[in-house]
């Protein structure tokens, strides 16, 4: 029954011009459905589309969804754990110039003057804002590699 209404859906898309929003629309509202059964959910039907590709979503509420900021509290470098929103040390590591140029060659954040000569701001996307800050803070200067 299913093969038989995709395939008259086909036909008036192929046949009529003006079907094609009818069939993204029913598109679109079986992916909602198709959501729904997995208990996603959805408020608008066009951001089913882009969902509807996930395998896996990952969200928390440290403080991302409400302040949309991030901020590294602990990584690994060389075998080591290292704990806190910086690292000193880093510099004195081996894979020290390595890390860095892959976190800033990688990212599209940008460190501008503060508005009315404030302090400088890390703008760009959230991730890579917070991956920046921590290199920052760690005392590694990414302004002149940015």
């Amino acid at each position: 029954m299913l093969n038989a209404f995709i395939l008259g859906i086909t036909i008036v898309v192929v046949a009529i011009p003006e079907g094609l929003p009818l069939a993204v629309t029913i598109g679109l509202a079986f992916s909602v459905g198709k959501m729904q059964e997995e208990n996603n959910l959805v408020r608008s039907m066009k951001s089913s589309e882009t969902m509807g590709n996930a395998n896996e979503i990952c969200t928390d509420k440290t403080g991302t969804l409400t302040m949309n900021q991030m901020q590294v509290m602990e990584a690994y470098f060389e075998d080591e754990i290292v704990q806190g929103a910086s690292n000193p040390s880093m510099q004195n590591s081996s894979s020290y110039e390595l890390i860095t140029e892959s976190i800033i060659y990688n990212s599209n954040a940008f460190i501008e003057e503060g508005k009315n000569g404030g302090p400088k701001e890390t703008t760009g996307n959230v991730t890579e804002v917070g991956l920046v800050k921590y290199l920052t803070s760690s005392k590694v200067n990414a302004e002149k590699m940015i």
